[in-house]
């Protein structure tokens, strides 16, 4: 192998390394101020993906939790329960919405009680192994 195939080798192998950048957008987003000694909130949001493939968010953190998880409130009968997802996939081009009621994100184990009007950073990590922050406002009710 020549030395200008050397380096195209070299260079086009680590181009295809990088990773994808997985970029969702995130509109009216807020975590529901819970009652005063209450253990758990909850975060909701409409994720837009503008990307031309889906986005798969495999985890959230957050930096006021010692906890987060993605759920799905399910109702059967007269029982709701909630539903613990291990990866939420935003269709290319669409968005999802977590609301009341559906899907959320449970914010659990609070290092202090939050405060409206404070802000919670939220991490996604995504399939490809990129990271994406955002951060909210603590309402008391829906904005």
């Amino acid at each position: 192998m020549n030395y200008y195939n050397k380096f195209l080798a070299v260079a086009l192998g680590g181009a295809l390394t990088l990773p994808c950048v997985a970029q969702v957008d995130v509109e009216d987003a807020w975590v529901q101020l819970a009652p005063p000694g209450a253990t758990v909130n909850a975060a909701y949001m409409e994720i837009h993906n503008p990307q031309l493939r889906a986005q798969t968010i495999v985890g959230v953190s957050a930096d006021c939790c010692a906890m987060t998880m993605l759920h799905q409130t399910r109702k059967s009968g007269d029982k709701v329960s909630m539903e613990h997802l291990d990866l939420l996939v935003v269709p290319a081009q669409a968005s999802v919405q977590l609301a009341p009621g559906g899907l959320h994100i449970m914010l659990m184990k609070p290092e202090q009680e939050l405060a409206i009007d404070s802000e919670v950073k939220l991490t996604f990590s995504f399939s490809d192994g990129t990271t994406q922050d955002i951060n909210i406002s603590v309402k008391k009710n829906e904005p």
